[in-house]
C-alpha cells in the first residue's frame, strides 16, 4: 500500500485572510515534509475561476513541485482536459517528467463545472471528445517522433515534442471519472483510476477490466480520504468542520449547477463526520487500515490542508500522522 498527500492550494479570504506568498511559503513547506517524510506521492488538483484561489495553474505547480523534491511520485489528481491544447499540454508534461527524473503521474477528467467551459469558450458537450483525442496525441508526442494528427477537434503536421519523457513508454496515467460508465471508460483506456468516492466505484473499475481480461493487479487506484489526526475526535472535529463544509458546500453547488447531481445540495454535517477519517492516533490508523482492507485501493491519498484551515494547523496534524499513523499502517499485513 502506497500513501500519498493531496494540496488544492486553496485560500479563502473569509476562513484564512493571509498574502499569497505566505500561503504558498506554507504549501511548500508541506510539500518538503511530506517529500522527506515515507510518503510515496504528492498530488494536485485543478479548478479555474474559483475565489478562493483554488489552483488553477497545474502545469507550473507539478514543475515546482518536481524541482524540489526527490523521493515522491508528482501526480495531478485530476487536470481538466479539454481546456488544454493536446500539443501544448506534451510538452509541458514532457518537460516535467524530465524535471522529476521520471517521477510524474497524470490523472485526467473531462471537467464538468459550467463557468469553467463558459469562460474558456469551450462547448461542454465537446469535453470527452476532445478529452480522448488528447489522450491518443499525448501517447504519440511522447514517442519523440514526429507525427501527423487529423481528428474532429485537433488536426496538425509534423509535430515534434522534445523533450521526450524519462518515464517509458511514458508518464503513468490515471482516468478520474464518478458514474458507472465512466469509471469502465478508463479501464477501456488502459489506464489507471483516480477515484474520489469509494468501494463501490472501485469494484466496478476492477470487474471491467476483468471483462477485458486485464489484470486488475497492473494497475493503480489511487482514492482519497480527509484525514486529521488530534488529541480526540471532538477536538479534530471541532478544528476542521467549517472548512469541511465549506469544501463540500461548493463541490455540491458546482455538481449540481452541472447536472451532476439533483436539486439544492446541502452537505450533511454528521455524514461528513462520519466519512472524515479523524481522531487520535490509533483511530485514525484503524480506520485506515479498515478502509485500505475494503477498497481494494493500491494507493491512500490523504488530504489534510482544507481550503481555509490555518497552515499550521494542517502541519501538526501531518507531522503526527507521519510519525504516529503511518509506521502502523506500513507495518500492518499486506492484502494478497
Amino acid at each position: 500500500m502506497k500513501f500519498g498527500y493531496l494540496l488544492d492550494f486553496r485560500q479563502p479570504a473569509d476562513l484564512l485572510p493571509s498574502d499569497s506568498a505566505t500561503f504558498y511559503r506554507a504549501m511548500f513547506e508541506q510539500v518538503d515534509f511530506v517529500d522527506q517524510a515515507g510518503f510515496d506521492s504528492i498530488w494536485i488538483t485543478e479548478h479555474h475561476f474559483v475565489e478562493d484561489g483554488y489552483l488553477a495553474a497545474a502545469m507550473p505547480m507539478l514543475a515546482a513541485i518536481a524541482a524540489r523534491t526527490r523521493n515522491v511520485t508528482v501526480g495531478s489528481y485530476v487536470i481538466l482536459v479539454p481546456f488544454y491544447h493536446p500539443l501544448r499540454l506534451a510538452e509541458d508534461t514532457a518537460l516535467i517528467d524530465v524535471i522529476a527524473n521520471g517521477r510524474l503521474r497524470l490523472g485526467l477528467g473531462i471537467a464538468y463545472r459550467l463557468e469553467e467551459f463558459e469562460v474558456f469558450g469551450v462547448p461542454r458537450k465537446e469535453r470527452l471528445g476532445r478529452t480522448l483525442e488528447t489522450i491518443e496525441i499525448l501517447k504519440r508526442a511522447w514517442t519523440g517522433e514526429r507525427f501527423s494528427f487529423a481528428g474532429k477537434y485537433f488536426s496538425f503536421k509534423d509535430a515534434l515534442v522534445r523533450p521526450r519523457p524519462i518515464s517509458r513508454p511514458y508518464p503513468e496515467l490515471l482516468w478520474g471519472g464518478m458514474a458507472p460508465e465512466a469509471i469502465r471508460r478508463g479501464a477501456r483506456l488502459d489506464m489507471g483510476f483516480a477515484c474520489n468516492l469509494g468501494a463501490r466505484e472501485i469494484r466496478i473499475f476492477h470487474e471491467a477490466l476483468r471483462e477485458l481480461n486485464k489484470d486488475p493487479s497492473d494497475y493503480s487506484v489511487v482514492a482519497s480520504r480527509t484525514v486529521f489526526v488530534a488529541d480526540s475526535e471532538e477536538e479534530a472535529w471541532r478544528t476542521i468542520e467549517p472548512y469541511l463544509m465549506y469544501q463540500m458546500r461548493l463541490y455540491g453547488e458546482w455538481l449540481a449547477a452541472g447536472q451532476i447531481t439533483t436539486g439544492h445540495f446541502k452537505p450533511d454535517r454528521e455524514a461528513l463526520r462520519r466519512g472524515a477519517i479523524i481522531g487520535p492516533p490509533a483511530t485514525v490508523a484503524a480506520r485506515l487500515g479498515e478502509f485500505i482492507a475494503n477498497s481494494a485501493a493500491t494507493e491512500v491519498v490523504i488530504t489534510s490542508q482544507l481550503p481555509g484551515l490555518e497552515p499550521a494547523k494542517a502541519m501538526r496534524s501531518l507531522q503526527r500522522f507521519t510519525t504516529e499513523v503511518l509506521p502502523a499502517l506500513r507495518a500492518a499485513p499486506q492484502r494478497s
